[in-house]
């Protein structure tokens, strides 16, 4: 489970930036969303299930995502590619001093019911510092820190460092390198970085793929289509033709109804020539909703509403609140323009989170509980269009444009 995730100067993020997902001490206009909504890691700390990114094009709630996308690819990929670094530099380019400064990324995280905090600061040519942080007793301390070349290693803490400083090279992660040395908590930490944190497929066949492969085992296709009717999409089974040249054909088993009611018959059809775009969206997504859930690993998405319908957006969402479906502790962080998302019966104003460019053209992030006087029974949808809590384009007079036309 993700704690809080901060990134400083990458694309159009400058200045440091933080999504946490430490709940905030409030109450809700709907009390189950103060139960529903968050997990309770402990008396002292609860987290979110969810957290959703709105802004303009252009504002950087991409580039959020981006950087967490870009923080697992060094995390998985720099031992093998020793031009990973100079091929993902990528910093604010709109000063004179950032692109000589390194990239930030850090997250706060919890494995097995103890808490981590790893992150790491990167140029084109090299780590420039890395550190881990990890709990003793009721106290943070420090397992590993490394500045350049220097790497002190916490023995007490992270025996599975000691003598390996000298086998890290300039572009590589030394938490890579202690893994590859199988250290134990290297090990639980990468498998944390591979598996239990991820980034959505950007390739429909891939996502589609994902879910498909969930239907080959009976136990899963039965949980599969529960899910898909928990969206209301009344499927009695689902066929895959796995002889067709090319992708896939998915059919969907439906009940043919006389005006009585009665089931009369069914019938096969095709996801991609009968069901809407939006339905056939859900269905590519809901193989890696289904995994995040049974896992319980936090999944981050980009666009999320594209070609979704907006009621299917939110059975996403609810999937994640409702106690019964999302039993070990999965998270949903997503970036959207749905805004009938923003909904007090769905989301807690701690949940809601905007981005915005100042006038130096650097990626702001803020969260709708930083506004004070926000009421529980507000409608932070029509709020939000009328601008109360910015992070929305503004748009002049198209008119002015064509007057000298005129």
């Amino acid at each position: 489970m993700i704690i809080e995730f901060s990134v400083q100067n990458f694309r159009s993020i400058k200045d440091m930036q933080t999504l946490s997902m430490v709940a905030a001490p409030l109450k809700s206009k709907n009390p189950e969303l103060d139960k529903d909504n968050v997990i309770q890691v402990s008396d002292k700390l609860s987290l979110l299930k969810s957290a959703a990114i709105y802004g303009a094009n252009g504002t950087g709630k991409s580039n959020f995502i981006n950087a967490v996308m870009q923080m697992l690819l060094i995390v998985q990929k720099s031992m093998e590619n020793e031009q990973l670094l100079q091929l993902t530099y990528q910093p604010f380019m709109m000063d004179n001093e950032s692109t000589d400064l390194p990239t930030f990324f850090q997250i706060q995280f919890i494995i097995n019911k103890k808490k981590y905090r790893y992150g790491f600061e990167y140029n084109k040519e090299r780590i420039v510092s890395e550190w881990l942080f990890g709990m003793a007793e009721k106290n943070e301390v420090y397992y590993f820190t490394r500045d350049l070349e220097e790497i002190k290693i916490n023995e007490n803490q992270f025996k599975e460092g000691k003598g390996l400083a000298d086998k890290t090279s300039p572009t590589n992660l030394f938490l890579n390198v202690t893994n590859a040395f199988n250290g134990e908590i290297s090990k639980q930490l990468k498998k944390y970085f591979n598996h239990d944190l991820f980034v959505d497929f950007k390739k429909r066949k891939t996502k589609r793929n994902l879910t498909i492969s969930w239907l080959e085992k009976p136990y899963f296709k039965e949980q599969i289509i529960k899910l898909l009717n928990f969206a209301d999409l009344n499927v009695n089974d689902i066929q895959v033709d796995t002889q067709s040249k090319g992708e896939d054909l998915i059919f969907f088993k439906r009940n043919i109804i006389n005006d009585s009611g009665k089931i009369i018959g069914s019938k096969l059809m095709s996801i991609d020539h009968h069901e809407s775009d939006g339905t056939r969206n859900f269905f590519n997504h809901i193989g890696i909703v289904y995994y995040a859930l049974v896992s319980g690993f936090t999944l981050v998405l980009d666009e999320f509403e594209a070609s979704l319908h907006p009621i299917l957006a939110k059975k996403i969402v609810e999937m994640f609140h409702s106690p019964k479906l999302n039993k070990k502790g999965a998270q949903l962080i997503f970036a959207t323009h749905d805004t009938n998302l923003l909904d007090a019966n769905l989301l807690r104003r701690d949940q809601i989170f905007f981005t915005e460019k100042n006038k130096k053209n650097e990626t702001e992030l803020y969260s709708l509980y930083d506004f004070k006087g926000v009421r529980n029974d507000a409608s932070y949808e029509k709020d939000y269009i009328k601008g109360k809590y910015g992070a929305i384009p503004f748009v002049g007079d198209f008119e002015t444009l064509f007057e000298e036309a005129v």
